[in-house]
């Protein structure tokens, strides 16, 4: 992901313009940001934050995902329960294609590649956190 958001660093922000004109590589790295932000998003959502509640012992099996999201946030383990729900609809919004409504998908591609970034950050931080326990 991090591969695809450095290459693609000249073009972002896009706007129409540069939207419309975008060359196949620029739109081969825009899907493999995509991709794998997408990737990365459900690994982390639903396979590494049920081990971490598991890991303290905060985990229920039937635990609906806002939940999770919750104690997470409230045990100081991710910033923002609001903003990781922020990342699945932006996710949604590039993930399917709205050819009557590109401004809507330029926003999804502007918003999705800034949040790449959090994305990645919050990707350390929980490893970090899986470290400092010794659970690797």
């Amino acid at each position: 992901m991090n591969y695809a958001r450095d290459y693609l660093l000249d073009i972002y922000p896009v706007n129409l313009e540069s939207y419309r004109n975008l060359s196949e590589d620029q739109i081969s790295h825009s899907d493999q940001l995509i991709y794998r932000f997408s990737q990365l998003q459900d690994t982390i959502g639903n396979k590494l934050f049920p081990l971490i509640l598991q890991g303290i012992g905060e985990y229920e099996q039937n635990m609906p995902f806002i939940d999770r999201l919750n104690r997470l946030e409230k045990l100081s383990i991710i910033e923002d329960s609001v903003r990781w729900l922020n990342l699945r609809e932006i996710r949604n919004l590039v993930t399917h294609e709205y050819p009557d409504n590109e401004n809507e998908v330029i926003d999804g591609l502007n918003e999705l590649y800034h949040q790449s970034g959090y994305l990645s950050s919050t990707l350390d931080k929980l490893l970090d956190y899986i470290e400092k326990r010794k659970w690797l």
